[in-house]
């Protein structure tokens, strides 16, 4: 979720930048933000809703090759507990001796 500011109020109003369809300028100054069949004035500029936007999806990108590195490891450090490395090395070179016994 991006923080935005509410025109009307001042008070902070969170999107979700996957839902946002459009960011106009608004005549009186700040953006009207859509998403879906509603909007939001807020006071952020249509540059700024974009920077932010775009800064969250970045963070999220960040976020998922980091999770997938962590996964990675995890994975590899219970095969290893598992003894599952193991077999998969010896499968290895089971098929590597059958194929070397076949020429």
């Amino acid at each position: 979720m991006i923080r935005l500011t509410l025109k009307s109020n001042k008070k902070p109003i969170y999107i979700a930048p996957e839902a946002i369809t459009a960011i106009c300028d608004n005549r009186d100054g700040g953006a009207e933000v859509y998403s879906g069949v509603d909007f939001s004035l807020v006071t952020e500029s249509p540059e700024e809703v974009v920077r932010k936007v775009l800064e969250w999806k970045l963070a999220m990108v960040d976020y998922r090759d980091t999770v997938r590195g962590y996964r990675q490891m995890a994975r590899q450090a219970l095969e290893e507990l598992a003894g599952l490395h193991v077999k998969k090395l010896d499968a290895f070179i089971k098929r590597m001796e059958e194929q070397n016994h076949d020429t």
